[in-house]
């Protein structure tokens, strides 16, 4: 059953989508332990990094689904949860690239940037909430 607000809109929090991302989190977990045991390159690690890849995305295109579905006020949240987000994570890839530039170690950006974004995703939603209170 859905939860509702109080106006009759659909919350930006549903119990499924939450659920399916954790479970998704973990497909990636597991994925990515088990992949250890396969040289790379080999194609137990590659379907291992695929089954990944698509677990992602599955939590991705059920976001943007949902996203859809929302009131004006809650989409506006979360657009400017993601601009900031987007942008953030744009600051912190170029500016450590400057830095691996000037001599610190470089560091890997592939397993990085999505867990960057999301953390700075729940950061602008925090504020933006704030700010439409």
């Amino acid at each position: 059953m859905e939860r509702r607000e109080r106006s009759g809109a659909r919350s930006s929090h549903d119990a499924r989508i939450i659920a399916l991302a954790l479970l998704c989190a973990a497909v990636m977990i597991v994925a990515a332990r088990l992949s250890r045991g396969f040289p790379r390159g080999s194609a137990l690690r590659i379907v291992l990094a695929a089954i990944q890849a698509g677990a992602s995305a599955l939590v991705i295109v059920s976001v943007m689904r949902r996203i859809r579905q929302l009131d004006e006020l809650q989409r506006t949240i979360q657009l400017e949860a993601l601009a900031f987000a987007f942008a953030g994570t744009g600051i912190l890839a170029s500016g450590y690239g400057f830095l691996v530039g000037a001599g610190l170690p470089d560091i890997d950006w592939g397993t990085l940037v999505w867990p960057a974004m999301v953390a700075l995703w729940a950061i602008g939603v925090l504020i933006a909430r704030r700010r439409y209170r």
